[in-house]
């Protein structure tokens, strides 16, 4: 039996490598039976700032609320992002700011002084792409995409297992048939539902 799956691209160009990513993902995770949707956040309509910081509540846009709604229903989710400058680009980052809130992704409990996970019983892929060879972020800039994603985000809302694809060494002039192993191993992803 399929999963469902939601794959968000946080990407803002829509010509990408990470949307080419997305795209052959949903084809193999389609192909395998699988029941999958894509939300592009290059496509949504929201304001990127938090006026108010977390200090008052900021009305949610409709394509947030879909958003939410579309996390809500997913049993995996995908994410495909670059890593630019050790982090994840801006309209993403506005965006995971204004949909994971308190409410929709935790809640504060203070009879247990923890946050409650309210996004358990999914689990979770990212995929990213950088320029660096993998070896050269982890040892001299940090893992920080994965540590503010994997823990910062995802297992703090409550996805678990979550787990990594990094594709290294990406250069934006070089034509597209460069990438095609890495295709063919988001296609292979997508079959497995991972």
């Amino acid at each position: 039996m399929g999963k469902k799956i939601l794959v968000l691209d946080g990407h803002p160009d829509g010509e990408s490598l990470c949307a080419a990513l997305a795209d052959r993902y949903i084809v193999g995770a389609t192909e395998a039976g699988h029941e999958v949707t894509r939300l592009n956040v290059r496509d949504l309509v929201f304001d990127p700032i938090l006026h108010f910081g977390y200090r008052a509540v900021q009305d949610l846009e409709p394509d947030l609320l879909k958003a939410q709604t579309m996390i809500r229903a997913c049993q995996h989710l995908v994410v495909v992002t670059p890593l630019w400058w050790a982090g994840i680009p801006a309209l993403f980052k506005a965006f995971i700011d204004r949909t994971f809130v308190r409410g929709f992704s935790h809640a504060f409990n203070p009879a247990k002084g923890i946050p409650e996970k309210l996004l358990k019983g999914r689990s979770a892929t990212v995929i990213y792409t950088q320029g660096a060879p993998y070896f050269y972020s982890r040892l001299f800039v940090g893992d920080a995409l994965w540590k503010m994603l994997k823990r910062g985000v995802l297992n703090f809302s409550g996805f678990t297992p979550v787990r990594r694809i990094c594709f290294s060494k990406i250069k934006p002039a070089q034509p597209r048939t460069e990438y095609a192993p890495l295709l063919d191993q988001a296609f292979a992803l997508g079959r497995q539902g991972k």
